[in-house]
């Protein structure tokens, strides 16, 4: 056990970035800020272009994995014995998802890109809530993007490390 550490500037802006996306859940009346926090959590980097580069990866795999698993949803509806779709079109998302990324050469968007693509296609069960399947998963990138947005702000507006250069 590490006696001697002491929580540093990181984990005070990761706890602040997932304060404001809770807030922002209230004020804005978001049913659940649980991807915004989770997007906060992760894009928060020690740097400000360390953040921002994370945040852009990860918006663009939200966005396709979003893409896949809207449109194997769309497709699911309509496949006879639905209850194993998920044994099919799982994997096929997950590889689509590591092409296109691969294709577009967004490699660090995979996981993320999988990640969300595997939400969306097994949570399809709970989609009674929403009445519209493009609707969740349009929440979902607009969850993860304040998430996103708010980690980007906090890292450059909170708390900046002096340069160890001076200006002239």
């Amino acid at each position: 056990m590490n006696q001697k550490y002491k929580l540093g500037l990181r984990a005070l802006k990761t706890a602040i970035s997932v304060l404001l996306c809770l807030l922002i859940a209230i004020i804005f009346h978001r049913s659940d800020m649980f991807f915004a926090s989770i997007a906060a959590i992760i894009c928060m980097q020690q740097t400000y272009d360390q953040t921002y580069s994370a945040g852009i990866h990860r918006l663009i795999g939200t966005i396709i994995g979003g893409a896949i698993g809207l449109a194997s949803l769309l497709i699911i509806k309509y496949t006879p014995y639905n209850e194993y779709s998920d044994l099919i079109f799982a994997p096929l998302c997950i590889l689509s998802v590591i092409y296109i990324c691969n294709v577009i050469e967004y490699k660090n968007s995979v996981v993320i890109g999988c990640i969300v693509a595997l939400s969306v296609i097994l949570q399809h069960s709970e989609l009674n809530a929403y009445t519209n399947t493009f609707m969740y998963v349009i929440n979902r990138v607009i969850d993860t993007s304040i998430g996103i947005i708010i980690a980007m702000l906090v890292n450059k507006f909170l708390f900046r490390k002096k340069s160890a250069v001076k200006p002239k």
